[in-house]
């Protein structure tokens, strides 16, 4: 399958609901967004935008992303759809590879893996890392034109229009998953590595620690991570 333009878009906004402000914490000295921003920049083959929302509370998150060079997108708040079709459209993508701010320690190689899988799928609607990689080191890609369909055709609940991709997990009868396979050192581990929590939180910034620069590779993560 031919990707055609490809984004990565990373979502990400202030006022998240159980560690609010937690996109504007520290990693290594800098805020987690421009860390996990910092840990995507060697990407060849797509471009990294930032998605966020049109509130006065993303405002320094924005223009902070602005400043270190990578295109900010402002939408809608819950309808997180909306805001990432619009996004695709803003920036041409025909691909687009979904990333959020929760997951730091997504990078680089890990996209090029899962677009490099994709490419040997005739159809797709949805390629997933989950279920088969670390959680918090998810990655899922989809055919812009697709999610553009489902926006525009008033079949999207409340619930799918908030979780961007929960429509096709829903139907999957009617629509092409693929999952995403990992390298061997890489499968499914206790750990999770998402920052949902302030428990969260305070584990990623001592794991990150452990680490002088962002641009450290996943196997080195889990290696730490194991220790």
């Amino acid at each position: 399958m031919n990707l055609g333009k490809v984004g990565v878009i990373v979502a990400a906004r202030t006022l998240s609901s159980r560690l609010p402000g937690k996109a504007l914490l520290p990693l290594q000295g800098m805020p987690m967004i421009l860390f996990l921003l910092r840990r995507l920049r060697p990407l060849k083959t797509a471009t990294t935008v930032l998605a966020t929302t049109t509130l006065a509370a993303d405002d320094e998150m924005a223009a902070m992303v602005e400043a270190a060079g990578v295109p900010v997108f402002r939408g809608a708040d819950a309808d997180v759809v909306g805001r990432y079709v619009a996004a695709a459209a803003r920036f041409g993508f025909d691909t687009v590879a979904r990333v959020t701010g929760d997951c730091p320690f997504v990078d680089a190689e890990l996209v090029e893996r899962c677009l490099a899988q994709c490419t040997a799928h005739t159809t797709l609607d949805l390629a997933t890392t989950k279920g088969r990689f670390p959680v918090g080191l998810d990655v899922e890609v989809y055919r812009a034109a697709r999610m553009a369909e489902l926006d525009a055709g008033g079949q999207l609940s409340a619930s799918e229009r908030e979780h961007l991709t929960l429509y096709f997990y829903n139907h999957r009868e009617t629509c092409v998953l693929h999952a995403i396979e990992p390298p061997t050192t890489w499968r499914s581990t206790a750990r999770h590595f998402t920052v949902d929590t302030r428990q969260d939180y305070d584990a990623a910034r001592a794991l990150a620690e452990r680490f002088e620069r962002p641009e450290f590779t996943i196997d080195a993560l889990l290696a730490r991570a194991a220790a």
